[in-house]
């Protein structure tokens, strides 16, 4: 999306001039959000195509009105199979979409325009949304690896293994050159062994803290020893990255860890560490968490485990279990969790049908709190409420600004950005208000605030009568997407 400045005149939107709407936009932004979902926790239970709609949203960034159709057609069940089994996808309309853009990935912000326009266009929702994941838990971040390439690796591997098994999933990052730089792998040696990667592998990777012992850290340090990261000039000024193993560097004597003693490598240790009940619980956590609610109670994460375990550690079969489970459609789920920004713009973009080449949007996700590869710390990002403060908060508006400045025939310039009216041809006030809040809110909206939008709707203008017209659709589309409730999962 263009960073330009919105146009001005009637095609603009500002603020100030839907003074109605303070009573949505005036509550503060965390208190809002916090105020629905407290509502939507003591909704009833959800309809079948809330149910859908939830899923979507969850297991993907939503789904424009032509998609849902589609997964109307398939079910519930059809559609959990579509998601999960995500490779039987033809996704080629999305590479071909990319290819014609001639991206430069050896460029940070031609990077991070490729991975937003694949979570907006992709025909595969749940593999980017994975891939989003294991970013999120498996951090790396550019600030430190210094270079789009190695990033742009551990990308495509999450990607590729994003629904695999979890030691494979282990296996692999630990041998990632941007994980290795990132964690300071390449300066594990035997004898001198660094305990970065060892100590975050069971802390924040794969275990939790308490299932662990320092001497357990120490250890396993020894064993991730020897692997090494070499660069080569390629052609354009790229730099290829790659993961050497050096025996000579490499700690062969005896380990003992987690009570278990033997001449064990890297890969020995994972497979140790996830033989760990408390790794099955660690991971089945994460991702209902990630994809339901924070906090899940033993009782709903013992048919996850079981399911993961008997899988042979199958995320797959993990994610199933999550996205077939009673919990996760549960009304304690509904609306649950804040979107993150690549969440917020992303959906936004699939549901209102937005064509955009991804200029810009780095600079907006950056504003709002996520730069995609480069998350703040080896944490990631904390997501939940610290998403919302009154500096994002604000650009969360800013960027509903500028969809809503967009709205009609792609605009000219080098950089068209064009946002379809998604209530062309409604030109009554209540209708416009109902076909909003079923798009963006499921239909989902309380009296109070279907009465903020039918009041701007209805307000009186000295516009002519098309200009009105298409004032109260740009108005109403910016009031409907600064509701709270639209700022939740």
């Amino acid at each position: 999306m263009s960073e330009e400045a919105p146009r001005s005149g009637a095609a603009a939107v500002g603020r100030r001039g839907l003074i109605v709407g303070a009573a949505v936009l005036g509550l503060g932004a965390l208190a809002a959000v916090e105020a629905a979902r407290a509502r939507q926790a003591n909704a009833p239970a959800l309809t079948e195509e809330i149910k859908l709609r939830h899923l979507l949203r969850r297991a993907g960034f939503g789904a424009s009105p032509a998609e849902l159709a589609e997964y109307r057609a398939l079910g519930l069940a059809g559609t959990i199979d579509r998601l999960v089994n995500y490779e039987q996808v033809d996704n080629r309309a999305l590479d071909e979409r990319l290819s014609r853009l001639g991206l430069n990935l050896h460029q940070r912000q031609d990077l991070q325009r490729w991975w937003i326009l694949r979570m907006i266009y992709t025909a595969r929702p749940l593999e980017e949304k994975m891939t989003l994941f294991w970013h999120g838990l498996l951090t790396s971040a550019i600030s430190k690896v210094g270079r789009p390439e190695p990033m742009y690796v551990q990308n495509q591997f999450l990607r590729q293994n994003a629904l695999g098994r979890f030691p494979d999933i282990l296996k692999g990052i630990s041998k990632d050159p941007a994980m290795m730089l990132w964690l300071d792998l390449g300066a594990n040696r035997k004898g001198h062994p660094n305990e970065n990667y060892a100590r975050e592998l069971m802390e924040l990777f794969s275990l939790g803290i308490g299932h662990y012992t320092e001497q357990d850290v120490r250890e396993s340090a020894r064993a991730f020893t020897g692997w090494v990261v070499r660069r080569r000039r390629a052609g354009g000024g790229a730099v290829d990255f790659e993961a050497v193993f050096n025996p000579r560097l490499h700690d062969d004597g005896e380990k003992t860890f987690l009570g278990q003693t033997g001449r064990f490598s890297g890969d020995d240790i994972i497979d140790i560490i996830v033989r760990q009940p408390a790794s099955a619980r660690f991971i089945a956590r994460k991702l209902f968490s990630f994809f339901a609610y924070p906090d899940p109670d033993d009782e709903v994460l013992a048919p996850l485990v079981a399911a993961y375990t008997a899988s042979g550690y199958s995320i797959r079969a993990l994610v199933r279990a999550i996205l077939t489970s009673d919990a996760f459609y549960a009304p304690a789920a509904y609306r649950a969790l804040i979107k993150s920004p690549a969440e917020l713009v992303a959906g936004t973009a699939r549901l209102l049908g937005i064509e955009t080449d991804g200029r810009g949007l780095p600079a907006v996700l950056t504003r709002m709190g996520q730069e995609l590869f480069n998350p703040p710390n080896v944490a990631g990002w904390p997501g939940g409420p610290s998403w919302l403060t009154s500096g994002t908060w604000l650009e969360r508006l800013n960027f509903a600004n500028r969809v809503v400045a967009a709205l009609g025939p792609p605009g000219r310039g080098a950089s068209p950005l064009h946002v379809p009216v998604p209530t062309a041809g409604i030109e009554s006030p209540a209708e416009i208000v109902d076909h909003l809040a079923d798009l963006l809110l499921d239909g989902q909206i309380s009296p109070a605030q279907r009465q903020v939008l039918l009041d701007y709707a209805s307000a009186a203008s000295n516009l002519p009568g098309r200009e009105w017209l298409a004032e109260r659709h740009r108005g109403a589309l910016y009031l409907a997407l600064a509701m709270p409730e639209y700022h939740l999962a």
